[in-house]
């Protein structure tokens, strides 16, 4: 489930990243995703930089869920990243 989820994370920057996510303060769903690269791992850190979700909160579902989906890409480019690692080096 873990690697399903961190694929989602891929498929929604196809799936229309300049279309609003926050219609509150014409947010991005782009902006909301790049906050998140940057280092907003939380629903108000990327409410902060963003400004989505301070009007009426329909997107913090919308929200929650991208930071669910990335976090777990990062799991899995760490455990791919610490397999590379330990992999054995061919001397010939």
């Amino acid at each position: 489930m873990e690697k399903d989820l961190a694929k989602r994370w891929q498929e929604e920057w196809q799936k229309s990243p300049k279309r609003n996510l926050c219609v509150c303060y014409d947010v991005p769903k782009e902006e909301v995703m790049k906050a998140i690269e940057a280092g907003a791992d939380t629903f108000e850190k990327v409410s902060a930089k963003t400004y989505a979700c301070q009007g009426a909160g329909c997107c913090e579902r919308l929200i929650y869920r991208l930071l669910e989906f990335h976090q777990a890409h990062q799991k899995e480019q760490a455990s791919s990243d610490a397999d590379e690692q330990t992999l054995p080096v061919d001397k010939a």
